[in-house]
């Protein structure tokens, strides 16, 4: 039996991809429901060891989920979506949403989780910024389950040969 390596690496980057953004919107919404309005009922020196200590954590997570999220993306774009989606507008539009509101999801996310004044400034006002990147990183899984439902557009090889009119 021949393995076929493009199958292996498709397969391994697509879990990558789908591992990376359930850890990044699983945490998002985590921290956004659940941590900080638990956190916020603690004392100031306790709320600021605790987020000190998330973000240390947590920071590692979100710069590994951006990066495979990235790769794993742009492998999927470049080797199958315009291949299956060549001249779709829909598709690409959809696709061109979707990578936009990635980056703001991964600007954000990066400040949330920065040592530099401007990210200790930005995260005084977490519980906005952390809505934001929730409602976004949402749109992001409807958006992607929108564009996994679309049909394919036929290859051109792949299209009917064209019928002839036979005369009688």
């Amino acid at each position: 039996m021949e393995i076929d390596t493009t199958f292996i690496i498709s397969l391994l980057l697509r879990w990558a991809h789908i591992l990376a953004a359930i850890t990044a919107v699983g945490g998002t919404i985590f921290m956004r429901m659940a941590l900080l309005p638990t956190v916020g009922e603690l004392p100031e020196a306790d709320r600021k060891t605790v987020h000190d200590g998330i973000r240390r954590r947590w920071a590692l997570w979100v710069h590994l989920s951006i990066g495979f999220l990235l790769v794993s993306g742009f492998y999927n774009y470049l080797v199958f979506t315009r291949m299956r989606h060549e001249g779709d507008g829909l598709y690409h539009a959809l696709f061109g949403v979707k990578f936009l509101l990635a980056l703001v999801i991964f600007f954000v996310a990066s400040l949330l989780m920065g040592r530099s004044p401007a990210a200790d400034r930005f995260r005084q006002r977490r519980k906005t910024w952390l809505t934001l990147n929730m409602t976004l990183a949402i749109a992001v899984v409807l958006i992607s389950g929108v564009m996994r439902t679309l049909p394919e557009k036929p290859r051109p090889t792949e299209l009917a040969p064209a019928t002839t009119a036979q005369t009688p």
